[in-house]
């Protein structure tokens, strides 16, 4: 449950630090000129996302044990999405922080024009929205942790209906964004309902400990 709101609590931060604060969509110049003015916010940002990455890892490993009992096979699967997200995800970061390596470069401002310059720390930062948006793919795990929420025994079925409508939005929004891109719609916003409800419930409620010894006896 720890681990769950830690990785809700990283995403949120890095959202207010850099996308908030950081990032005007629609205007590279003043995108630059924020990073310029907060290059320290813009590096926090960068460090809170890979200590979310560090997070979710340590986390579906403990689901893992929690929710291996019920379909072992599944639950390998869930982590190996997990797994590869985060690792195209670390990918996508890099790319993020290659914008501040161009505009602290003097060699960068020598040889390019300003048009270019800008052209190319735009192109750095949008690379890491497609990589990230390109990692969602992997959200798949999401559904997978619902389904095995609702056939555990151990977890209110409604508690892992929820997690599976999340990850059927975090695919929808992948989905609209490759395939339909003129439409700027977030689908999956009701998501972090499920993700809020399922860590909280862990720390308050937890899981109905004689189910979950029966399943893993029986596993």
């Amino acid at each position: 449950g720890v681990l769950y709101l830690l990785v809700v609590l990283c995403g949120i931060i890095s959202e207010i630090l850099v996308r908030n604060i950081v990032f005007a969509p629609g205007d590279i110049a003043a995108t630059v000129d924020q990073i310029t003015t907060y290059g320290f916010i813009f590096r926090l940002g960068f460090v809170v996302m890979l200590t979310r990455l560090v997070f979710l890892t340590l986390l579906v490993l403990a689901l893992y044990k929690l929710l291996g009992p019920v379909k072992r096979d599944v639950a390998v699967v869930m982590v190996a999405f997990v797994l590869i997200s985060n690792a195209v995800t670390t990918v996508a970061l890099v790319f993020e922080f290659g914008a501040p390596l161009l505009l602290t470069s003097s060699d960068y401002s020598t040889l390019f024009t300003t048009d270019q310059w800008l052209a190319q720390v735009q192109f750095f930062i949008n690379m890491q929205v497609h990589a990230d948006k390109a990692a969602q793919i992997f959200s798949l795990w999401v559904i997978l942790l619902g389904f095995l929420m609702f056939k555990s025994g151990y977890f209110p079925k409604l508690l892992g209906i929820l997690m599976m409508v999340a990850g059927v939005g975090y695919m929808a929004d992948f989905l609209v964004f490759f395939l339909l891109p003129q439409l700027d719609v977030q689908i999956a916003g009701f998501a972090f309902l499920a993700e809020v409800a399922f860590p909280f419930w862990l720390l308050i409620k937890g899981v109905n400990v004689e189910a979950w010894n029966s399943r893993a006896a029986a596993s």
